[in-house]
């Protein structure tokens, strides 16, 4: 049985993690991981969550990109 913390836990709508940017290229030249589900929680990871979509959206005709 799950006691309510652990619960309350697996029913967060949002979680924070970190990725590598060789990782996150990887997700969303994949498609498992769209721009629009990416929010940018500083300059820094705005500018390689950028760079990412750049990359991936010329690597082939398909674009990951949001309109």
């Amino acid at each position: 049985m799950m006691t309510p913390a652990l619960n309350t836990e697996i029913a967060a709508s949002k979680v924070q993690v970190e990725l590598s940017s060789h990782v996150l290229k990887q997700l969303l030249k994949s498609g498992l991981l769209h721009g629009e589900d990416c929010k940018c929680l500083n300059a820094s990871a705005k500018q390689v969550i950028w760079q990412a979509l750049l990359a991936t959206s010329t690597d082939d005709k398909e674009s990951h990109l949001c309109a």
